[in-house]
């Protein structure tokens, strides 16, 4: 599978997600298969399947992936505006190449992506954004590890952001991320323990846009205790600091500000039909603007996947904490996101995948406001032989608040080609 990559300008420094559109039409006339025998515990997107496998590319001891995705689509509403929504049709090339190299002790990834989109219409919402990344894992002893990641993406700031100031007049904000991130982990027989630290930086390359640019570190510890496998769990916490580029923003107030934060849950790591992990806890927003109040909140994050037979996962993600913002008259904002996933082989050459989400951002300050997005989405997938395959797919997403300019709907219907060497 592909590694994830930035699909929002929502920054929260603590999960990333997107949604991945996908097809109703095909839930309700295929009989699900179960009958296949395979090893539990993986997603039904990614079990063998004879006759279909991949057969990946050799280059010495690692192996070379290469994927191309030919979509056409049609948007009902490409700038995600209240009134007078425009839709349009667009062509869109997403061509990635994934490495790996693995051996007793030590395994690397390498990935270098991009996705081009054209419209037929809207020439000014035409953009190419890329990326590319390296992450690696050592283990120097049998209970110690080591393992680091390092990305670049040049990102498109969706038309649907609640951040996105630009005029639709204008092209979509271009942002370039950096990324790295470092970790070390002990783990023993009942306690485990592990570091992480990291930096991100967003780069606006707009420079009307430039009081949004921000650094931040990130640094975490976790302690884990497993009286019994599979189940463990665990205590979290965790800090983000955010540097903003300008001293302040448009609205003349310093973003500079530190999270804390503390997490305390549990985790299935090892099952045949359950595992993930789920923790709750608090988190502390702390600006180091005097004129903005500080704010304690409730955190969630976690995701759990459900395999009720070999060739169905239901994934359940989860999340909740505090979330970078430059919105005039906003001291803050907290987000909430829930999705549901639903994957099924239903038939040994073709794929399903099912997806609902709920996104709640609430703002803090002056001219507070709630915005509330629910998102349902579809696809199917057949496989034409091991190199080939064709999908077709839908998403819906709506946005209710309480001023009318951030309230939208939008549906897209997507079919294309996907090739796999």
């Amino acid at each position: 599978m592909a590694k994830r990559r930035p699909a929002t300008t929502t920054r929260s420094g603590r999960t990333r997600f997107r949604a991945l559109p996908l097809i109703a039409l095909l839930l309700a006339g295929i009989p699900f298969a179960g009958a296949q025998q395979a090893r539990r515990g993986a997603s039904p997107l990614d079990l063998p399947r004879p006759g279909y496998e991949r057969r990946p590319i050799r280059v010495g001891p690692a192996e070379v992936r290469i994927d191309v995705e030919l979509t056409a689509l049609y948007d009902t509403n490409v700038y995600a505006t209240s009134t007078a929504a425009t839709g349009d049709a667009a062509v869109i090339a997403r061509p990635q190449v994934q490495l790996d190299w693995r051996n007793a002790n030590a395994e690397l990834h390498g990935e270098v992506y991009a996705d081009a989109r054209r419209y037929l219409d809207q020439g000014r919402e035409s953009a190419t954004s890329f990326g590319a990344a390296i992450s690696g894992r050592i283990a120097p002893a049998r209970e110690h590890a080591l393992s680091g990641e390092f990305r670049f993406d040049r990102s498109i700031e969706s038309r649907a952001d609640p951040e996105a100031r630009a005029s639709t007049l204008l092209p979509p904000r271009k942002i370039n991320i950096l990324a790295g991130e470092i970790g070390y982990a002990l783990t023993g027989s009942h306690i485990g323990f592990s570091l992480t630290g990291g930096v991100q930086k967003f780069d606006f390359l707009d420079p009307n846009e430039q009081d949004r640019d921000f650094t931040m570190l990130q640094g975490a510890a976790r302690a884990t205790w497993r009286p019994a496998a599979p189940l463990s769990f665990f205590a979290e916490t965790y800090i983000n600091r955010r540097n903003f580029r300008t001293a302040f923003d448009l609205s003349g107030v310093n973003r500079d500000a530190t999270t804390y934060g503390l997490l305390a849950g549990v985790s299935r790591e090892v099952s045949p039909r359950l595992r993930g992990r789920i923790g709750a806890g608090i988190f502390r927003f702390d600006p180091d603007d005097g004129a903005l109040n500080g704010y304690t909140g409730f955190a969630l994050s976690g995701d759990v996947t459900w395999n009720p037979r070999a060739r169905t996962a239901v994934t359940a993600q989860l999340f909740r904490g505090d979330v970078a913002t430059a919105r005039a008259g906003a001291s803050g904002r907290t987000d909430t996101r829930i999705a549901l996933t639903i994957d099924q082989e239903a038939y040994h050459n073709v794929l399903l995948r099912g997806r609902a989400g709920w996104t709640q951002s609430k703002y803090r300050g002056v001219g507070s406001d709630t915005l509330n997005t629910w998102s349902l989405a579809a696809e199917g997938e057949y496989l034409v032989n091991r190199s080939f395959s064709l999908f077709v797919g839908a998403n819906y997403a709506r946005r209710t608040a309480r001023d009318p300019l951030d309230k939208f709907s939008r549906a897209q219907m997507q079919a294309g080609i996907r090739a796999r060497f």
